[in-house]
């Protein structure tokens, strides 16, 4: 998908904070977009309904149902960081995806968040959301972790959000970033 591309214009720090579904991207995204007095997006607020309803259902995804999702949320990221760091939410599970949100956003920082499979499922057990516990193993089978080069910040997320929240912002300032 060639849509939304990146122009170039100057823009504030954008940090993706990615992983499974209940994995706590949204909790993590949250602290750190009030540590760095950043804009917060919800990545799952720009699924279109037809999304929401097949997960609901316990469908996965397809790359075709997910390419309008990517693209609607790099747009808003783009536009949240015109003027401000922005902090978004976002599963992000494939590398295609990554370079997509890359190449349409342009620098990004990317925060993993990994947690043991059953840390994650009482989690997603213990939470009101579109997305069902049945889902996690799709999720799980999906993602493709983030290699080297993509310059991640890995997080354990079997920690207190605080803590998890403090790792990050201490390994963004290590590289400058804030």
């Amino acid at each position: 998908m060639q849509d939304a591309p990146n122009t170039g214009a100057t823009r504030r720090l954008c940090i993706m904070v990615m992983g499974p579904s209940g994995v706590g991207k949204t909790s993590i995204s949250l602290g750190l977009a009030e540590r760095l007095d950043a804009a917060f997006l919800e990545g799952d607020d720009y699924h279109p309904a037809s999304n929401r309803e097949a997960m609901a259902a316990g469908h996965p995804l397809t790359d075709d149902m997910r390419w309008p999702w990517l693209k609607a949320l790099s747009i808003a990221v783009v536009e949240s960081a015109q003027t401000r760091c922005t902090v978004f939410s976002c599963s992000a599970l494939k590398h295609s995806y990554r370079d997509y949100l890359r190449d349409h956003i342009g620098a990004l920082q990317i925060v993993y968040l990994h947690a043991d499979h059953d840390v994650i499922l009482e989690r997603m057990r213990a939470r009101k959301h579109f997305m069902p516990p049945s889902m996690l193993d799709s999720q799980l089978a999906t993602l493709e972790m983030p290699t080297e080069d993509e310059h991640v910040i890995t997080l354990d997320t079997e920690l207190p959000v605080e803590i998890s929240v403090q790792h990050a912002v201490d390994d963004l300032r290590q590289r400058g970033l804030v």
